[in-house]
Order: C-alpha cells, then structure tokens, then sequence
C-alpha cells in the first residue's frame, strides 16, 4: 500500500498541476467557403508587345520603347501596394481615384533613378475589394515624352470584366 501511495505521488508530481489552455482568436471572423475569384483584366495590349515573362497572375512584357507589368495582389492595404510597386509611401504621392464600373481606380505617376539615367513610371491599380490588380509602366525619361498617347491609351483600356 504504502508503494502505492509513492507511486501516486511522483505521478502527481510529474504530471504537473496544468490548466487546460485555449487559444484565444480576438475579433477574426472565421467564414467557412472559398476564396473569391480572380477577374478578367481587359486592356489593349500594344502591338509591339512580347512576353518577357509570366507567372501566377503576374505578367511582364517588353514594348518598344518601354517595359510593362501586370500584377494581381490582394485587396485590403492600397499603401503596402503602392509602396510595392513604386518604393514609395502614400503620402509622398498624388493619387487620382475614380471608379470604373463596381470597382475603384488608383492612377500615378513617379521618377526613378535607372541604370542609364532617369526612368519615368505610371502605374494604376483596380480594386474590387478582393484583389488589386496592377498596371505598370516604364521607360527612360527622354522617350517617355514620346509614349505619352501610347500610356494614355493602355491606361484607358485597362479595366476588369464585368460581373
């Protein structure tokens, strides 16, 4: 008896006096289903226009004088977007927003140091609360005065397919 009770005790003592822990979640909303689709982007893509590469949704082309990407991220944070595409903050740029049918629009345009001089960048960005999809372009400052009618009609043409 007296091992007995022994063995009881090193068994208590080794086994530790613990609580049940739970884990606690805050105020996430857990929804059981699916992901919501990635849309269509429609543009008119230049003529001249040759895939340089292209992978799960992200897409970049060569065209002439300039270089053109296209990039599907997820919705939720425009600055962490932005800052993505240009290196920089929302509040060192000048958004314009508008609205192209269900979905917002972000347009803009940067300089950036290149490797052979300067590089003059315009990008927007649709959002349709799931997903941001993203249009960028590229080109060395001193052509880029040349492409502005070309940017302005790719800029036009990029919308999403309507749902």
């Amino acid at each position: 008896m007296k091992k007995l009770a022994w063995l009881l005790m090193i068994c208590m003592v080794l086994s530790g006096c613990s609580a049940m822990t739970y884990e606690t979640l805050g105020e996430v909303a857990h929804v059981a289903g699916t992901a919501a689709q990635v849309r269509e982007v429609m543009m008119k893509m230049p003529e001249d226009a040759s895939v340089l590469t292209a992978s799960g949704g992200d897409s970049m082309y060569i065209c002439g004088d300039y270089t053109m990407t296209v990039q599907i991220l997820p919705s939720g944070d425009l600055g962490a977007t932005v800052a993505g595409l240009c290196g920089y903050s929302l509040s060192r740029l000048t958004l314009v927003e508008s609205t192209c049918g269900d979905h917002s629009r972000h347009d803009w345009v940067w300089t950036a140091a290149g490797e052979e001089g300067d590089v003059v960048c315009r990008a927007a960005v649709l959002d349709d609360g799931n997903y941001h999809y993203c249009l960028c372009v590229y080109a060395d400052a001193e052509k880029a005065g040349n492409l502005t009618g070309q940017w302005n009609d790719l800029f036009a043409s990029f919308c999403l397919e309507q749902t």
